[in-house]
């Protein structure tokens, strides 16, 4: 039976463990892949795409929105691709009432942070058409009329409390050395007027260290945001690896005197990213 498990702790981020059995694939399925909807958005879960049908789905989903259903679906697909059914699996709520930015190719790069009152405070959302008035007519009409974009020139105004987590917001965006695309997810609990599930671009990120000269360590955050699709959506850097492994465990016979499987392995959440801590 399928299991949807939430977690609300930082570690790396609050999250669901999809736990899915080979037996609830859609029939004659060659390749498997899992969506969540949340408000009305259906969107691939990362790391979830076109996976072999003859082993159990486990991954964990690092952008479930906040406060709100997510229901995950299995979709089917035959050897070249195209999808031959889909079986719902179930839906959960991640009952966290903060804010999240994370970096969505790396959610181990991700911070906790206050939103100030003028987050998000206007939002707009152009619908594509140009207006055009035929010789004689008083009134135009409108041609290449295109979808309802997302919205656009979001005022993010954000605030942490010390330098760490200042560090952590900036390295969300990358550095010199180690680049990180201009994206963020932004994660907000009901209430403010953003799709729980935000992916926007960050073209620039200003600080203000707003107490520094008395010896505070608030800082305060403003971005101009523009909302885009998910980028590169199987790829994700939280997943576990061979390092973290050796971490926990010597030889092969010690991991085999844990987990009676690979699948096994896979459940244990506690085991990722232990290398890099």
């Amino acid at each position: 039976m399928s299991t949807l498990t939430p977690f609300t702790d930082m570690a790396p981020v609050p999250r669901v463990l999809v736990d899915v059995p080979v037996v609830e694939f859609p029939a004659g399925a060659v390749t498997v892949s899992l969506v969540r909807e949340c408000e009305g958005r259906t969107i691939a879960v990362r790391g979830g795409k076109r996976l072999p049908a003859t082993s159990p789905i486990i991954l964990t989903d690092h952008e479930p929105g906040f406060g709100v259903e997510s229901a995950y679906t299995v979709l089917g697909h035959d050897a070249a691709g195209n999808i031959t059914g889909s079986l719902p699996v179930g839906s959960t709520v991640v009952d966290f009432d903060g804010v999240v930015v994370q970096q969505p190719l790396d959610p181990r790069l991700s911070v906790q942070v206050k939103r100030l009152v003028s987050t998000a405070a206007e939002i707009s959302r152009e619908t594509p058409g140009e207006l055009v008035y035929p010789q004689g007519h008083g009134l135009p009409g409108l041609i290449g009329l295109g979808p309802r974009r997302g919205v656009e020139g979001v005022h993010l105004d954000l605030f942490v409390s010390n330098y760490a987590d200042a560090d952590a917001l900036q390295d969300t965006l990358g550095t010199y050395e180690k680049r990180q695309l201009p994206v963020w997810l932004v994660r907000t609990p009901p209430g403010q007027r953003l799709p729980r599930v935000f992916f926007c671009h960050v073209p620039r990120l200003t600080e203000v260290n707003i107490n520094g000269h008395i010896g505070m360590e608030y800082v305060q955050f403003s971005a101009v945001v523009t909302e885009t699709r998910p980028p590169a959506a199987n790829i994700s850097a939280a997943v576990l690896t061979h390092s973290d492994m050796k971490v926990f465990f010597a030889t092969h016979t010690q991991v085999k005197a844990r987990y009676a499987t690979h699948s096994d392995i896979k459940r244990d959440t506690s085991l990722i990213g232990a290398a890099d801590t």
